[in-house]
């Protein structure tokens, strides 16, 4: 549209009516600060293409000018108008939000902004008690004043749990011992340690918090799993308590939204396509017999990857049981059966043999602890269901050996072996601060990774450019990585591998595996580089014998 029209037009609006003008005009004085003051800004600091939104707004901004002018009917067009220039930042908006933490989101709800200004109003009459806890009977706790005789205790928890999850961690462990208190957290797989508190006040945490879960708070020796939830800055949480004690002491760990980070799907756990295809097999009516080892180190996803595989069959076309000692997740279709270690007439080994005379199709037992339980394990051989055996190895090798250790005879342990699969869990570099680099020759021949696979690599870097000035990247706080995923080393065992593992050589059946395409742990990982998921350091870390356990509290031994 040449400008002398446009100028022509907007002179006779004026012409007819001088107040048009400046009502066409209001909306774009608010639009231009917001876009030049806020979303810009908050674009450039989250890294989400701030050219292409400016861009957008601009054009928005033409198209709304145009249809107030172009548009007959003035109350037609200046509402147009503002809608066109509204849409880009409506969609802004929703990129946003589900690209960035939720404590970092924009709510524009009515509904939203009316539970925050009552959530801030409750925040000063509370004086600094901003979490709430929602008990394990579902009722909701108003939050103490300071006068109250649970505010310190309320502000305790808080100071525990509150920053906790701010900094994204799925786990918090406190325990209490002759030797001191300690404090700490797990995030992206790594332990963080608290400033510790008293030995008194830790105390009177575990007891608060075992209250709100529902647990008997004078039972200071037994294990005891409950829930609650809590609502905060940082939204909502379900947090899974666990507690327990000795004569030495009290370990209270809480786990927050351990369903949803259990619940994995099979395709989702990181296994590499040839990996998946190998497994494939497993599921098709006629091979759902055998036995299946799966291990890992502590701390590095074996409950999950346990749930996701039983998952990946149709409960509602095979039966499907489970005999555990904590049920983490429940599936639909899924027969949980839980075993009573309290129970003295009925030990693990007899439970799970009693499953096994139903006739089950498929069955996930527990970490098995004691001969007699492998002894049950093997006795139905090829003929049986398909069984799903979590152990705890660093190594698909050593996997095997304490397997054969555990049944006590190396034929009886390996005669129904389908598969063997040992899994890492690696960090994930974060995609809003991660910073390419050129590998060296020598770096990629030290690692194996042929020159024509790769042009760069990244690094974890946890800054970020805001124009000139250098900050901390508010998506992963500056650690440089932003969650997790899971590299497999997956040897299928077929009728000479088992002939090879029968006669006591492991080396022969291993080496079968390899000439049928067998991918090595350290393999799996370093595609992960090469696809820019992770770091060259973070494998080393995590594939190094020594590192690979992370966590080793009492109370992480049966991290997921």
């Amino acid at each position: 549209m040449p400008t002398d029209l446009l100028t022509a037009l907007a002179v006779q609006a004026f012409l007819v009516s001088p107040w048009k003008p400046v009502v066409m005009l209001l909306p774009f004085i608010p639009w231009a600060w917001l876009i030049s003051s806020k979303l810009d800004k908050d674009a450039r600091k989250f890294r989400l293409n701030p050219q292409v939104w400016n861009s957008l707004h601009l054009t928005a901004g033409v198209f709304a000018l145009i249809a107030m002018l172009f548009i007959p009917l003035f109350w037609a067009s200046w509402p147009v108008g503002v809608l066109i220039l509204l849409a880009p930042i409506l969609i802004y908006w929703r990129v946003r939000n589900g690209t960035v933490p939720e404590a970092q989101r924009f709510y524009l709800t009515g509904e939203t902004l009316t539970a925050r200004m009552t959530a801030r109003r409750q925040s000063k009459a509370a004086k600094d008690a901003v979490i709430r806890f929602i008990d394990a009977e579902g009722s909701m706790h108003d939050l103490p004043l300071k006068d109250d005789p649970e505010y310190a205790l309320h502000m305790l928890a808080e100071d525990f749990i509150g920053p906790a999850i701010e900094a994204r961690a799925y786990r918090m462990e406190l325990a209490v011992g002759p030797n001191g208190v300690s404090l700490s957290q797990m995030v992206d797989g790594m332990r963080f340690k608290r400033e510790p508190v008293t030995q008194e006040d830790a105390l009177q945490l575990i007891d608060y918090v075992k209250e709100y879960a529902g647990l008997d708070v004078g039972d200071r020796r037994r294990q005891q799993t409950g829930e609650f939830k809590i609502e905060g800055p940082a939204g909502k949480s379900k947090l899974t308590i666990t507690t327990a004690g000795s004569s030495s002491g009290q370990i209270l760990r809480i786990d927050v939204n351990r369903e949803e980070r259990l619940s994995l799907p099979f395709d989702g756990l990181g296994l590499l396509p040839s990996q998946i295809e190998e497994l494939k097999i497993l599921c098709e009516l006629q091979e759902r017999h055998g036995l299946v080892l799966l291990s890992s180190p502590p701390g590095h996803g074996l409950s999950t990857s346990m749930y996701a595989f039983i998952g990946r069959h149709d409960p509602y076309t095979s039966n499907i049981k489970t005999l555990e000692r904590e049920i983490q997740l429940w599936i639909d279709g899924v027969d949980h059966i839980l075993w009573d270690p309290a129970n003295p007439d009925l030990d693990y080994a007899t439970h799970l043999q009693s499953i096994l005379r139903r006739d089950p199709d498929i069955v996930m037992v527990d970490l098995v602890k004691d001969a007699d339980t492998a002894q049950a394990i093997v006795e139905p051989g090829m003929v049986g269901p398909l069984l799903y055996v979590p152990q705890r190895a660093e190594s698909v090798t050593e996997q095997i050996r304490v397997w054969v250790k555990l049944v006590g005879n190396v034929a009886h342990a390996t005669k129904a072996l389908r598969a063997v699969v040992n899994q890492r869990l690696l960090r994930t570099l974060c995609a809003n601060c991660k910073q390419g680099y050129q590998p060296t020759d020598a770096q990629l021949k030290q690692l194996n990774i042929p020159a024509s696979k790769v042009s760069q690599l990244y690094r974890a870097h946890g800054k970020i450019q805001v124009k000139n000035k250098i900050e901390t990247c508010p998506v992963c706080r500056g650690t440089g990585y932003l969650g997790q995923a899971g590299v497999f080393e997956v040897m299928t065992v077929d009728e000479e591998a088992r002939k090879h593992l029968a006669g006591g050589d492991l080396k022969a059946a291993l080496g079968h595996a390899r000439r049928n395409k067998m991918i090595y742990l350290q393999e799996a990982a370093l595609s992960k580089v090469i696809s820019g998921d992770t770091t060259i350091e973070e494998v080393i870390r995590v594939t190094t014998p020594s590192r690979a356990g992370g966590a080793t509290s009492p109370a992480a031994a049966r991290g997921t």
